[in-house]
């Protein structure tokens, strides 16, 4: 757990199994004094009956301190070398952590482009659903941010979800396959929603460079980021 840092992470991966594997309760945790975005956190990390390690990942990563600090877990689960001797079991058990790992390792890139864009506590909340649909809020997030149509400007945010639809669902396939997007088929894809929605309002010089920069700095944090 040495790897996490935010403050509430530190906090998060020393409390993480206190549900889990003792009979403190949430509300104990709340009348300790812990706030209720910790409490949410370390339910986020808790297994619950019946559920396996791919179904807790889901959980996991819609909170993203639970992902920090889930993903340090599984740094030192992974480190093979800790053990004697290399088992098949535990080869079979570290190429499941592996799965479990790149879904968080997605998810938290959701999580801290989303803390890089830094929106306002007006702008509609962010709430993690699936890859595509992350991708297009968080597409239609910057437009809204850099845009001068966007929705933060006219006082309408996520006003032009639409724009990017077919966008995040390329997006989405690119990682899903291991497949490096490209910027034609992104230039292509919504300029062609832009003409088939909006008459073509966005086809301008100034309308390509700015798409071809989100293009770049989705590219940065999607798929290029490199965890730690």
């Amino acid at each position: 757990m040495k790897n996490v840092q935010h403050p509430d992470a530190k906090i998060v991966a020393v409390l993480h199994d206190i549900l889990e594997d003792t009979a403190t309760t949430t509300d104990e945790l709340r009348a300790m004094g812990f706030q209720a975005h910790i409490i949410d956190a370390i339910l986020a990390l808790t297994k619950t009956a019946g559920e396996n390690r791919f179904q807790a990942a889901q959980r996991t990563a819609k909170n993203a301190i639970a992902c920090e600090v889930k993903l340090s877990d599984l740094h030192d689960n992974m480190d093979l070398s800790r053990l004697t001797s290399v088992t098949v079991k535990d080869r079979r058990r570290y190429q499941q952590y592996l799965k479990v790992k790149r879904r968080l390792e997605r998810a938290r890139s959701v999580h801290l482009h989303l803390i890089e864009l830094n929106l306002t506590t007006d702008y509609p909340r962010f709430q993690f659903q699936s890859s595509q649909q992350n991708f297009q809020y968080l597409l239609n997030a910057m437009f809204d941010l850099e845009h001068s149509l966007g929705g933060i400007q006219i006082g309408s945010p996520q006003e032009w979800w639409i724009l990017f639809e077919d966008v995040s669902v390329y997006f989405a396939y690119c990682q899903r396959k291991g497949v490096v997007p490209k910027l034609e088929a992104f230039f292509d894809l919504i300029l062609t929603m832009d003409r088939d929605y909006f008459g073509g309002i966005f086809q301008t010089e100034q309308d390509r460079q700015l798409f071809a920069s989100m293009f770049g700095v989705f590219m940065q944090n999607h798929f290029y980021r490199v965890e730690a």
